[in-house]
């Protein structure tokens, strides 16, 4: 009996063909994920992102006011103006959520985080709706300079996701979901 099968417990011969032994973890705590390189500046660069969108004026305006519009113009229409309001703001709350959990695991300049399925698109649409902000004209929201560092990230956690090796990992070491 070997250290890692007094750590994990019994190991069992490799499944799909694959040599050596393989563990099974318990689901409650473990997770897959897909490991991905970050640098200090590129954590620094979605941290003021968020806080640029935050010092910004709120694009949606009153929820009030937009259902009222939305009645006018479309009649009895299905459109609730407050569920379209909070589905606008979450992709903010769950990237300033993950953005958040990656700052406090970084410790050094460089450093591996863990992004979980999805989370890639979350920030996408995030980074996206900051783009679309800065292009319009009458939004007084701005692209923070320092936000091209982010970018490298972004482009590093799409590659990562689009490859099929992941990683496991203890559900300590994650963000909540």
């Amino acid at each position: 009996m070997g250290i890692l099968d007094l750590m994990l417990g019994q190991s069992e011969p490799g499944e799909q063909g694959v040599e050596g032994r393989s563990y099974k973890l318990p689901k409650e705590t473990h997770d897959f994920v897909y490991p991905i390189a970050v640098r200090r500046p590129e954590i620094d660069a979605f941290t003021s992102l968020l806080e640029a969108e935050a010092d910004a004026p709120a694009l949606e305006g009153d929820a009030d006011e937009l259902q009222s519009v939305f009645d006018d113009v479309l009649g009895d229409s299905e459109i609730d103006a407050e569920e379209l309001a909070e589905k606008q703001r979450k992709p903010r709350r769950e990237t300033e959520r993950i953005v958040d959990h990656w700052d406090e695991q970084l410790t050094d300049d460089v450093g591996v985080v863990y992004a979980r399925p999805g989370t890639y698109p979350t920030l996408l649409s995030f980074v996206k709706r900051c783009k679309q902000r800065d292009e319009d004209t009458a939004d007084e929201f701005e692209l923070p300079d320092e936000f091209a560092a982010g970018t490298a990230l972004l482009k590093r956690l799409e590659e990562a996701t689009s490859d099929q090796y992941r990683a496991v990992v203890h559900t300590d070491l994650l963000p909540d979901e």
